[in-house]
Formats: structure tokens, C-alpha cells, sequence
């Protein structure tokens, strides 16, 4: 599947990205001021430690917590050495370039790789390697052949460095990839012209921030609209796919109506939905999702499915069942080791039918997830790479709470303020919520609700309701 539409809600303290395939909310992004992610930043380190126990090594990249770089995110790719030491590679106060895999959390600094690499529209660059290979997803020998020979064409003699076509190079024309050759390396060379400058510890590359790495990311022919509701970041992302990416220009709008733009194409109440832990099959079935900060546990249910006999009911829910899990991982974005119990079924060639499901459901997915297998107990282990919190995290503060933080609750009242200033403007408004609600926007979001009023030119005021629910809300004109 491919992205259909991209829909950008800009808000007082975080942007929202919902990115609709099949018709489906498929991936929900949220970025938080000031809890920006550091994933795919490249930094000039300095090595403070090296663990030779742990054949790790801790970088210090100018974070709160140093980063922690393993011997095998440093050992170059395709070295089938498996019994070498990281002392063989680096030293304590060495210099070091390294790229952020996944961000810090809780006591842990954010994990590193010595394995820079680059992301365009049709391609990523890897530096220190060499050859062109193309995405699995890319069919057809003469189409494979087509680019393999463009490439090698457009690839001037000496460039160190090897090229992998992402997917969506599949529709790419000769000149598009020349061109996408071209900026890449001026990239790669900008980026050690700063390291040659840089007094580690300190940034040289920093990632795209979300609205923009979903347009080179999600960027294909498939595209049909990328909906902005904020006026600045429209003009932004207009200018940015004009430099990058002129055929996605015309598709970046603005909304046609007026409101709350999550709100009005009905994508808020999938938000809401994604919190829930239980999730209805089509036939009757159910899954019961239970995150816990150790693993993911997923219970399949049969509920009020029926198709024939005990057998059949459980292999047609099962197989609902991974094709709704697979949906339901990169929506949630849960990672680490998940487990399935799906409902028993006495046949191995069920089961065997069940994990087939399961890995082409989630072949779509950016992350890779790795079935397993089931068990000897009849679970089915699978495994996924973390990038970032999950949603779950994001928008209830704790993954083993479903329910909104008071932080996303207090940012829902200032959404409702602008929404309500649009439909009925005045000259203040007041919010009246829970005072850990009330606490969080006199406190954390204090700036953010200053900059607001002086952009629009209103008050906000607040009164605390201690009878509140931490999630209720109301605004009143002032």
C-alpha cells in the first residue's frame, strides 16, 4: 500500500500527521514542542567510555545522557567477524561520527550507529560502501534492469558510497535520478565539511522534522492531497516539494472548510479509537491489546463470530485477527517483543496459515517487524524495531494508563480555543478543567499559551473544577 492522503494539523504545542492508505488511518505522528525526536541526526561525538564487557561504548553527543553505540552498529556492514572488540575500532576521547537509531528514554541515552546514512525521495546513501541494490518491492527484471543501468550511469567514476532505490524510485525517470545523485552527494559533502569543523560534541545533520520527512517518505505517484490547516508550515511545505519534489506542489492545500481539521474529516475519533485496548473483528471476533513497558501482549477472541464448525471459526478469526494486528502495531507504533494468542486451533496447517497471514500483513510496514513463530505454549512471538514512543506513551503519559495526560488533554483545550475563536471570535476565553489540566497550562504549556494569545489576539483565562474528570473540558466565552 502506498500513501492516498496526508492531512497536517498545526496546533498550539504539537503537530499531528495522519497518513490515510486503503482508506485507512495507517500511521498517526506526533511531535510535542520542545520533545522534538532525535532519530537520524548525525553528530560529531566524542567517546567518553569503552565497555569492554559489554562490547559497547559510551558517546557523549552534547545530550542530557551520553549515547550508547554497540560493536555491531559500528562494525562495518558485510564483516563477518563476529568475535572482534570494539577496542579494535575506537578508544576513550575519540572522535567520532555517529547517527541517533532511537531516541533516549527514561535512564537510557539515545542508541548510535557508526553506519551513517542518508535518506532522499528515491534513494539512501551509504557512506564507506560501495554498489547500487534496489528494494525488494521493486518487480520486474526489465524495470530492476532499467534503473540498475540509469544508476551506473549517473554514478560518476570514484564516488565512494553505495545507493539503495527505495520503493518509490520505481516511477523514477532518468533525470530524476540523476538529480536525486546529485543532491545527496552535495549533502554527504556538506555534512563533512562541518564535521571537519565541528568541536565534538556537536550536531552536523539534523533530520527533517515530521511534516517534511513524511513528504519524502511518503511522497509516491499514489499521493492524491496533502491537507495543511497552518498557514506558515503551508508555505513551508509548498516551497520545500518546489525545491525537492515539484510534482507534490498543486497537492499541498489548505482545508475547504473551516474547523478543527482533524475534527472535520472525522480522523479525531480514530485518534480516540487508537487508545482503546479492545478492537471489533468484521465477523464478531476481537483483539484485546495489553502494552506493558516489558512487551506487548495481543488476546484474540472469537466473540460472536461463527463459520461452520469450532476449526473454521477459529482460523477465519485468527486470520481477521493478523491482518488487524499488523494494522494496529504501526498505528500504535508498538515495538520490542509483542505476543499473540490467538484462539486455539488443533490443525498445524491452520496455524501454519495463521503466521503466513501475519508476515504478509505486516510486509507493508516501514519498521520490518520479525514473526517468530508460535511457541510450544501456542503464542506467537514477534519482534519490532522501536522508533520513538508509541502512541500510547505520546498521548496518555503511560503506557500502562489509557487515558490522555493531563498534558494532551490541556493541548485538546487550546485546539477547542482556536477552533472556537474561528467560529465565534471574542475577546478572551476561559477554560475550566481539572486542576492537574489547569496545573500543566499555568506551568509547562505557559509559553505556548502566551504566544497563542498574542497571535490571535485574545485572553485565555482558566478556572479549576475539582469535580472534573481528568479528561473533561469546557470553554467559555469572556
Amino acid at each position: 500500500m502506498a500513501a492516498e492522503r496526508i492531512y497536517i494539523n498545526r496546533a498550539p504545542g504539537e503537530t499531528r500527521i495522519a497518513i490515510i492508505e486503503n482508506d485507512r488511518l495507517s500511521d498517526l505522528i506526533i511531535s510535542r514542542d520542545g520533545k522534538e525526536s532525535l532519530v537520524g541526526n548525525i553528530y560529531q561525538g566524542r567517546v567518553t567510555a569503552v565497555l569492554d564487557g559489554l562490547q559497547a561504548a559510551f558517546v557523549e553527543i552534547g545530550e542530557e545522557r551520553a549515547g550508547f553505540l554497540s560493536v555491531a552498529d559500528l562494525r562495518p556492514l558485510g564483516d563477518q567477524q563476529r568475535d572482534d572488540r570494539i577496542a579494535n575500532y575506537i578508544a576513550e576521547g575519540d572522535a567520532i561520527l555517529v547517527q541517533v537509531l532511537r531516541d533516549p528514554e527514561e535512564d537510557k541515552g539515545a542508541k548510535l550507529t557508526g553506519r551513517v546514512t542518508l535518506t532522499g525521495r528515491d534513494m539512501i546513501f551509504a557512506p564507506g560502501k560501495s554498489g547500487i541494490t534496489l528494494s525488494r518491492k521493486i518487480t520486474g527484471d526489465d524495470e530492476r534492469q532499467r534503473l540498475n543501468d540509469i544508476m551506473a550511469k549517473v554514478i560518476q567514476e570514484g564516488t565512494e558510497g553505495a545507493f539503495v532505490l527505495r520503493t518509490v524510485a520505481g516511477e523514477a525517470e532518468h533525470e530524476d535520478l540523476e538529480d536525486g545523485v546529485k543532491r545527496i552527494l552535495e549533502r554527504w559533502g556538506e555534512i563533512q565539511k562541518r564535521q571537519e569543523k565541528a568541536t565534538p560534541p556537536e550536531c552536523v545533520e539534523k533530520e527533517l522534522s515530521p511534516p517534511f520527512a513524511i513528504l519524502r517518505d511518503f511522497g509516491g505517484t499514489d499521493l492524491e492531497s496533502i491537507i495543511c490547516d497552518e498557514a506558515g508550515l503551508l508555505g513551508e511545505l509548498k516551497k520545500f516539494a518546489g525545491d525537492e519534489m515539484p510534482d507534490l506542489e498543486e497537492t499541498i492545500t489548505a482545508p475547504e472548510e473551516k474547523g478543527a481539521l482533524f475534527a472535520t474529516l472525522g480522523v479525531e475519533e480514530l485518534v480516540d479509537a487508537a487508545l482503546n485496548p479492545v478492537v471489533v473483528l468484521p465477523a464478531g471476533g476481537s483483539i484485546i491489546i495489553s502494552e506493558t513497558p516489558a512487551l506487548t501482549a495481543i488476546d484474540v477472541n472469537t466473540g460472536s463470530a461463527s463459520n461452520g464448525g469450532r476449526e473454521q471459526t477459529a482460523l477465519m478469526t485468527n486470520e481477521e485477527a493478523a491482518v488487524e494486528i499488523a494494522h494496529q502495531i504501526r498505528l500504535r507504533n508498538l515495538s520490542g517483543l509483542l505476543v499473540v494468542d490467538f484462539v486455539s486451533m488443533r490443525r498445524r496447517e491452520n496455524q501454519d496459515a495463521v503466521y503466513r497471514k501475519l508476515r504478509r500483513s505486516v510486509g507493508d510496514d516501514p519498521l520490518r517487524p520479525h514473526v517468530v513463530g508460535f511457541t510450544k505454549l501456542g503464542l506467537l512471538e514477534m519482534t519490532r524495531r522501536r522508533k520513538g514512543p508509541s502512541l500510547s506513551e505520546i498521548i496518555s503519559g503511560n503506557i500502562a494508563i489509557a487515558r490522555k495526560s493531563p498534558e494532551t488533554v490541556g493541548l485538546e483545550a487550546l485546539r477547542g480555543v482556536l477552533a472556537e475563536a474561528q467560529a465565534n471570535p471574542a475577546a478572551g476565553y476561559k477554560i475550566e478543567a481539572a486542576p492537574d489540566v489547569i496545573s500543566v497550562l499555568k506551568g509547562a504549556l505557559a509559553d505556548t499559551v502566551k504566544a497563542m494569545e498574542k497571535e490571535n489576539g485574545f485572553a485565555v483565562k482558566y478556572k479549576v473544577e475539582v469535580n472534573f474528570g481528568d479528561e473533561s473540558l469546557s470553554l467559555i466565552h469572556i
